[in-house]
């Protein structure tokens, strides 16, 4: 028997592998209103709320991804059930916006063989940055919300520059979720 394999299976399985992701995933309940703290090794359904490590944000996993917190990285990955790609969110800790601006503009490296290089200006809307990445066969976009206290989340999102979802739908439906958890530096006294 011929089994035939996708590009786009075979893309999303490669980027599996770059970054680390287990073979088999257990299953987390989804949550839609408390923010979950990520354990890694756990996965974590579309719907569910989750904290980003070391950080005061958090936002629902999108439907048709599924989330996990790396091992060895303080981020939240997403990958889709249905498309080849992948996001990263990191938290955003004590970064001015002029130096989250700076950030966005260097080359943001996804892993060791993995190194976004960007291909424009680093734009600004209010309180989001958002900032265009190539790479080999991959595209990339950058998507960063300013929160309180100078913390905030940071998201990159890399597909199959032939994939037709465009970054800036699901970044956009990422950051309509955000919602950032008061610190108690944030909270005025009594």
């Amino acid at each position: 028997m011929i089994v035939t394999i996708s590009a786009r299976t075979t893309l999303a399985a490669l980027c599996c592998l770059v970054l680390g992701i287990p073979t088999s995933w257990a299953q987390a309940p989804p949550t839609r209103t408390a923010a979950v703290d990520m354990e890694a090794g756990q996965s974590y359904r579309a719907g569910t709320r989750v904290r980003v490590p070391n950080g005061v944000a958090s936002f629902l996993i999108p439907a048709g991804w599924r989330g996990e917190q790396l091992d060895n990285l303080a981020a939240v990955l997403l990958v889709s059930e249905k498309e080849a790609g992948f996001v990263l969110a990191f938290a955003v800790l004590n970064q001015t916006e002029d130096e989250l601006f700076a950030l966005l503009g260097e080359p943001q490296p996804i892993s060791e063989t993995l190194i976004f290089e960007p291909t424009g200006s680093v734009t600004r809307k209010g309180n989001t940055l958002t900032a265009t990445y190539v790479t080999g066969s991959l595209t990339g976009r950058g998507l960063a919300i300013i929160g309180p206290d100078l913390q905030g989340i940071l998201f990159l999102h890399g597909r199959p520059q032939k994939e037709p979802r465009s970054s800036h739908s699901l970044l956009d439906e990422l950051a309509d979720q955000v919602r950032f958890i008061p610190t108690k530096d944030s909270v005025p006294s009594p």
